[in-house]
């Protein structure tokens, strides 16, 4: 099984309250290989094995007994922890996976480094529903919180534009495959800000005005349309400036990158992963402006957008 990862463009936050957003699957994603076997006379303790891979270093370990999925090992409690919860949550949604008498061995291989928030949870929770053969959303919004966009790039072949109609997931093909993507980047972040669930806290508090939804369902129309890249930046402004206004931060470039010749754009949660950095100076001088800050992980466009073209 393989699935994608993911990337926000438009509508982050507000995607939660019917706004539409712009997402795009990534060309790296995440593969699961799953083995069975049959334990003796079927009486003896079934076991589930699980091994995580990144550049074929194993970042996660755990065994779990079965049916009970009881945590026997890991090297890491907090991961295991929440894979317990989801494997559970499968199981309960489908019990005939785990036979009496069966054990499994189940490893998964990452594309892009566990760190950078492209969708390792989400490219997960796709796979084990196909696994489980369940439906992944409903496994999504049992265990998680969330749009669930990231559900809906796994399995997507193309960028898409996500809205909640009444709370179910509307997702719709589109093209996004500007003429001047080789004037755009993404930029890993490399840390991840603890303003994100004080942000989240805020916005369940908060009534987002619908001239506000509107305008940022919008932009993330539009900006798959424009031709030139000044209308881009002009929308990549915008909708910073909007966000900025309602969440009540500061823009990322006004606060690290105000020397930057173009716009950015917090993908995301504000304060996660990875910006979208978009100028005239061209992807090969984007990319050493921002080593020169001590942020090496570049990607272009093409290496990043999976299927631009619906």
């Amino acid at each position: 099984m393989y699935t994608n990862g993911k990337l926000l463009i438009t509508g982050e936050y507000l995607v939660l309250q019917g706004a539409l957003a712009l997402a795009v699957p990534t060309v790296m994603g995440q593969q699961l290989d799953v083995s069975m076997r049959r334990e003796g006379d079927g009486k003896t303790g079934s076991l589930l094995s699980w091994k995580s891979y990144y550049e074929d270093d194993c970042w996660f370990e755990v065994e779990f007994s079965l049916p009970d999925l009881e945590v026997k090992a890991t090297t890491d409690e907090k991961k295991a922890l929440f894979l317990q919860q989801l494997l559970s949550e499968a199981n309960r949604l489908n019990a005939d996976i785990f036979r009496k008498g069966h054990s499994f061995t189940l490893e998964t291989k990452l594309d892009f480094h566990p760190g950078w928030g492209l969708g390792s949870s989400s490219s997960l929770i796709s796979m084990l529903a196909e696994w489980f053969r369940i439906d992944s959303y409903e496994l999504f919004r049992k265990t998680q919180k969330g749009s669930g966009y990231d559900i809906a790039c796994a399995t997507s072949d193309s960028p898409l534009w996500y809205r909640l109609v009444l709370g179910s997931p509307i997702r719709q093909r589109v093209s996004f495959d500007p003429p001047f993507k080789e004037n755009i980047a993404f930029v890993y972040s490399g840390k991840k800000q603890d303003s994100a669930a004080a942000v989240n806290h805020y916005l369940t508090q908060k009534n987002v005005a619908d001239v506000d939804k509107a305008r940022i369902s919008q932009i993330g129309r539009d900006i798959t349309t424009v031709n030139k890249l000044a209308e881009f930046n002009a929308l990549l402004d915008e909708h910073e400036e909007i966000m900025s206004g309602i969440l009540d931060i500061p823009k990322i470039k006004d606060l690290h990158f105000s020397d930057f010749p173009g716009s950015i754009k917090s993908l995301g949660a504000w304060g996660g992963d990875f910006l979208l950095a978009s100028s005239e100076i061209g992807f090969n001088q984007i990319k050493p402006y921002f080593s020169k800050k001590g942020l090496d992980i570049v990607f272009s466009f093409d290496h990043l957008v999976l299927g631009a073209k619906s």
